[in-house]
Order: structure tokens, then sequence, then C-alpha cells
């Protein structure tokens, strides 16, 4: 009874985390489904011999499938399946995605369409989710669909669907005067003054320290009048407590060894963690100058290691990056456990838990410390989720804080979380600074933060033993509920490195960006025509593309072709103060191996990647033509300018064709179809 599949794809883990959400709340209601990843389908599951499947699937940058999911997008395109080959199967298909690429949602639409072509029926039609907008602004109202159709279907008593939501009627400290307002805000003030952990902290231990800040009438701390005063809350049920820590008062054996994350598998990584040497460091262009964004310059040595670290052009490395240690030390005092924090810890599953089949999650050892946990393997930066601020709210001691942090999980709420919580990327240190009464159980943040991943930054150079990389510093101030100023992960991470420390490192799996493509033999690319379109940082990888064209020039002259167009759009504020590597580029150009270099100021001439390509039409039209023996990169930002330049390439294609704006995009997609047209894009 109620036996179904839910299969996921996840690059990043968001699929993953909403798969195995919807997994629990089917438990509570009494279902028994199965998890697996797409690409155990012919392993573990047979999607033709299925009834019932729920697929959650996210679509990377470039539009490649997860790494967890590719073999399954291949397998059911195979031209050799019947047109009924699941014609047994009911599915349902959530997409999540980002509508600052161009190939947006091209995965769970491919997934979606292909199983209806093979006789599949829809539940209901595929979910959309857009991250640059908010996820949860389609996940929510779509599994509040899911399971209305999976209790119709499985014909579940409506008492039982409402193991999966508190009780309608949350009434907890409605504000609905002014005075009581004022109240609220002075106690919360005073709660924040006596707050010590973010005052005076412990002597001798690092410690996160708030700056002040005054929160507006509407933010994180206080909604709407409306919202305030709803006596009829939706929330969700909190997740069923399920680990346990034991903490010894011995240290961790000095002979045990903990493997990064417990060694445990991740979606495109192809190696374990091998430590390298820090062997330069420095700026790339002027650090005080206020018109741009600092950026830098990292080289490390493979050492011993370089035979399993070799990389191609186009190639990406993972670094193992840490939480701060002031940030760690604030978390684990709030969770009163921070004089413990180096001690031996024992984690296991108790046995009084609720929840169905559950697990240690595998990244994290079930012997080590707290404070190795919440340093390499759980993520305490990245915005909390609404599971784990629905257990917050269970947390703290004080009911105005509560309320408003069920509100911030309600479905009422759905628009102040997005607002106050995920967009401008609070943290769960600026939770607990804004709700000073909020003191989470470690074992319950154990179980809700999701795993720490690793960082991957492309190479710009192309040696044996040595990788250099170039990186822009990410700022972010103490505005908008962020309570203390920072720099992204990586970028305070990498800019504390010095020569001579030692990192630990992963290699990535290959990507369709590359030079040569995968496929073709190295030495045809030097047959190759290029169009590479590099604003900022996105040039550093073009760098590793003509150190490698360069070095196959001497090696094997006659496989380089002079007369080949690889041409380099290079976009930059001011060349005087952002021009990465300039000298660099123009010595490529001087040697032959670059035809052409063109360089786009958007502050001092007021010009665009995409600009430069519409001044030099004659050079770029070729590009657009489908061949074998031409490429399009481009590499950067993906806020604007992706979507710009494919709208730029789109209003090529039409006006010289003749054709509407939407066939015209067809035809792009017909060269990404080809890996003609290629990206490596970020958000």
């Amino acid at each position: 009874m109620g036996d179904f599949l839910i299969a996921y794809g996840s690059q990043t883990g968001q699929a993953e985390t909403i798969a195995k959400s919807v997994k629990e709340k089917s438990e509570l209601i009494g279902l028994a489904p199965r998890l697996f990843t797409l690409d155990e389908n012919e392993k573990k599951f047979n999607l033709n011999e299925e009834k019932l499947c729920v697929i959650i699937v996210s679509s990377t940058g470039d539009g490649d499938a997860p790494d967890n999911a590719a073999r399954f997008v291949r397998r059911i395109n195979r031209r050799t399946l019947p047109e009924d080959f699941l014609k047994s199967l009911e599915f349902v298909v959530l997409g999540l995605g980002d509508s600052n690429y161009s190939s947006y949602q091209l995965i769970p639409r491919k997934i979606d369409k292909q199983l209806a072509n093979l006789g599949a029926k829809r539940l209901f039609e595929c979910g959309e989710a857009d991250d640059q907008v908010g996820l949860e602004l389609v996940v929510e109202p779509w599994i509040d669909r899911l399971f209305k159709t999976l209790g119709a279907k499985f014909e579940i008593a409506a008492e039982r669907m409402n193991a999966i939501t508190e009780s309608p009627n949350i009434k907890l400290n409605q504000v609905k005067s002014e005075e009581e307002k004022k109240a609220l805000l002075e106690k919360r003030l005073h709660d924040e003054e006596s707050d010590d952990e973010g005052k005076v902290g412990v002597q001798g231990v690092e410690m996160l320290i708030p700056q002040h800040f005054d929160y507006p009438e509407i933010s994180l701390l206080k909604g709407s009048a409306t919202l305030s005063a709803d006596e009829n809350l939706r929330v969700p049920i909190a997740p069923q407590p399920f680990i346990v820590s034991s903490v010894s008062h011995k240290k961790l054996p000095v002979t045990l060894k903990l493997e990064w994350q417990n060694a445990c598998k991740m979606p495109g990584v192809v190696t374990k963690p091998f430590e390298v040497l820090v062997v330069a460091a420095g700026f790339v262009t002027d650090p005080f100058s206020m018109k741009i964004k600092t950026k830098r310059m990292i080289t490390i040595d493979f050492g011993d290691h370089a035979p399993s670290l070799q990389y191609e052009p186009g190639d990406a490395i993972y670094f193992c990056v840490p939480n701060p240690a002031a940030e760690v030390n604030f978390i684990l005092k709030r969770c009163g456990v921070l004089s413990i924090a180096d001690q031996q810890c024992e984690l296991s599953i108790d046995p009084k838990t609720e929840k169905i089949n559950a697990q240690i999650p595998g990244h994290v050892h079930k012997t080590t410390t707290l404070r190795h946990m919440f340093t390499t393997c759980l993520d305490i930066r990245r915005s909390p989720g609404r599971p784990l601020i629905r257990v917050l709210a269970e947390s703290t001691t004080d009911p105005s804080e509560k309320r408003r942090l069920l509100e911030l999980c309600s479905a009422q709420g759905m628009k102040d979380f997005t607002d106050s919580v995920r967009t401008p990327g609070v943290s769960l240190a600026d939770m607990l600074f804004a709700f000073p009464n909020v003191k989470p159980p470690v074992d319950r943040l154990i179980e809700l933060l999701p795993r720490l991943i690793p960082r991957p930054y492309s190479m710009s150079s192309y040696e044996n033993r040595r990788a250099r990389l170039i990186y822009s510093e990410m700022e972010f101030p103490a505005t908008d509920g962020r309570r203390h100023p920072r720099k992204g992960l990586a970028t305070d991470w990498l800019n504390s490195l010095k020569i001579g420390d030692t990192v630990e490192v992963l290699r990535k799996e290959p990507a369709r960006f590359r030079l040569p493509p995968l496929g073709m033999p190295k030495n045809s690319a030097g047959a190759l025509s290029l169009l590479m379109i590099g604003p900022g940082t996105g040039v550093s990888v073009f760098l590793s593309f003509l150190h490698f064209l360069r070095k196959l020039k001497i090696d094997s002259p006659a496989d380089f072709k002079e007369d080949v167009p690889r041409i380099l759009f290079f976009g930059c504020r001011d060349a005087t103060v952002d021009s990465i590597y300039m000298n660099e580029l123009e010595q490529f150009l001087a040697e032959g191996i670059l035809s052409d270099l063109i360089v786009c100021e958007s502050e001092q001439k007021g010009e665009r990647v995409q600009d430069g390509l519409r001044k030099h039409l004659e050079k770029v039209r070729p590009f657009l033509e489908p061949s074998e023996n031409a490429k399009i990169f481009i590499c950067g930002d993906a806020k604007g300018m992706s979507k710009d330049v494919w709208q730029c390439f789109a209003d090529i294609v039409a006006g010289d064709r003749e054709i509407a704006d939407l066939d015209a995009k067809k035809k792009l997609m017909d060269l990404k179809k080809t890996d003609q047209y290629i990206e490596d894009v970020w958000g």
C-alpha cells in the first residue's frame, strides 16, 4: 500500500534535500516511497516497471544534467525505445533552475517531455522553481499539490493528512497594537544587549562580533500587520529528530585520521582530496581602487600528486574550504557546547526516533568532534531553510521570537522568508543574532544543516605540476539583516593563504567547457575557429586555452593552423585598473596565438561585450552558422551577461535571416546541442 518511486538529480544538494523531505512527509501519512538518484535507473529500479514516479531534478548552468542524472537522460532518449515504453507510468517533475542562465530548466523540461513521449502520463504539469527569485515560491505550492494528489490517489483520510502540518489554529502572541510592537522591540533590544555571546565572547577564543543594526519596520524581526495578526498560520510540522551525539572527556586519538567529509562521494568529484602547496598569491588588480572588485590570484603546486591532478584547458579544481573559526565558535557557544567542542564525539541514531530508515549523513563521521563537523562538514553560511527555521522556533524561550519564526516558515509567510532570509543571504549566525533567545540543540543542527560544498575554480594556466587560479573578491556589507560584514566564504579563506601553506583540493569531473572538447584529439584544437567571450574573471579560463595553444604551436607546429580565427572579447570596466593579465593577452596576440583581442570597457567607453559583438559583426557571423570546426565559448557572471550575450546572438541571427526572435533562439539551441555554443557561467 502506498508504494511509489522518488528519483532525483542533484548537483549542489538542493534537489536531494527536497526529495528527502518529500519522502519523509510521505512516510508520515503512511506511504512507502523508495528514494534513488535518477542514475540508479536500471540498477536499483526500472522506470518501465514503475506505476508512479516523482522526479525532482536541477539543471546546471551550462545546461547539462546533474552528474547523478546524466546517464538517465541519455538512456531515456535512446532512439530504440518504443513509444509505449512507459505506458504504465504516471509521473510528475519538479525542476530547479536559475533564470540567469540561457539554459534555464533545460533538463527538467527535457525529462518531462521525453517521459510523455514514451507513453507516461503526467499527474500534473512540471513545476519550474527559479533560484533567482526564490525556489520556495514554486517548490512549496508544488509540494502541497503533490500531497493533495497523493492523498486522493491512495485514498488517505483527512486526519492522516494532517500529520504533515501543524494545527491550523496557531495563536501565539499576535501583535495587535502599536504599544505591543514597541514593547516587543524594546525587549528584543534588551535581549540582544544582554547577549554576551555577541559582545565579549570567551577569553582566548576567536568569536564572531555583530554590528548594531536597526531593523526596519518590516524586516526579519517583524512582518506586516496582516501576517502578525493572522490567527491561522499554516505551519509545517518540525522534522523528526533522529541523531544523538555523545561527547566524552577524551580527546580524539592522535592516530585517528579524519578523512575529508568522511570520504563521502560527491557528484562531479573524481578524486579523493590531495594536499597541495601554495607557491604564489597576490593581487592582479589594484586593491585600493574603489571602482572595481578586487581580483587576486593563487598558484598551487601538486607535488607528488601531479599525476592524479592532471588537467586540460577549461578544467576546474575544487578547494576544500572550511568555515571561519569565529563563526563556528559563536554557533557552538549558542548551542551550549563550545567548552566540549574539541572532545571526542560519537554520533548514533536515537532509538526512540519516529523517523523511518533514519541514517547519519554520509558526509559526517560517526566518531569526530563537534568543531570538526561544524568547520569542515556542515554549511553554516547558507541561508537557513524553512525546516531549520521551524526547529529554531522550538528552540526559543521567547513567545514573540517563536511567533515570528513560525511566520517565516508558514505558508502565509513565504514572501517574508524570501525577502528577509533568502534574498539577502542571511546566515545561521545572523538568525541567532536577530533572535537572541534561540538556543538550538546541536544535534538538530547536525541533522538539518546542508553539506558544505567545496568551491570550484577554473585554471588559468597550463602546466604539469602547477595551476594558477584567479578570483574576484565577494563583499557583503552588514545590511539587510546581515549582522557582520563579510566576504564570500571562499574569498575570505583564499585571501588568508600564504606561500608555504598546504590546502586540500579535489579534481573536478571534466565538463563540456574544454579545449579541445571532450572526445576530440588534443591536436585538433589547433584547427578550431574560436570565439571566446570573457568579461571580468571570466577571461581567466581563456588564458589556460591560450597557454595550451602556445604549447601546441611549439610542440606540433603542423597542427597549429595560422589562418584560423581565434577571437577573444574581454570585458572590463576600465582597462587601466581591471584589465587582468593584459600583458599576457597582448603577448598571445603578438605571437599569433590570438588573431583578435577586442577589449570592451563598460565604464570608460560604455561598451559591454555584447556591444563589442554587434560592433564586429563580420567576425562574429561565421560562428553562428553550424560547423564542426567552430566553437563559441562564454565564461563569466550569469547575472545579466549570459542572458544579454544570448539575446545579442539571437538578435544577430534574427536580423540576418529575417526570422522571429523565438526561431532565432531555436537555432542557437541547435548550436548548444552540438556543443558549438558552450557556456561556463555562475550566479
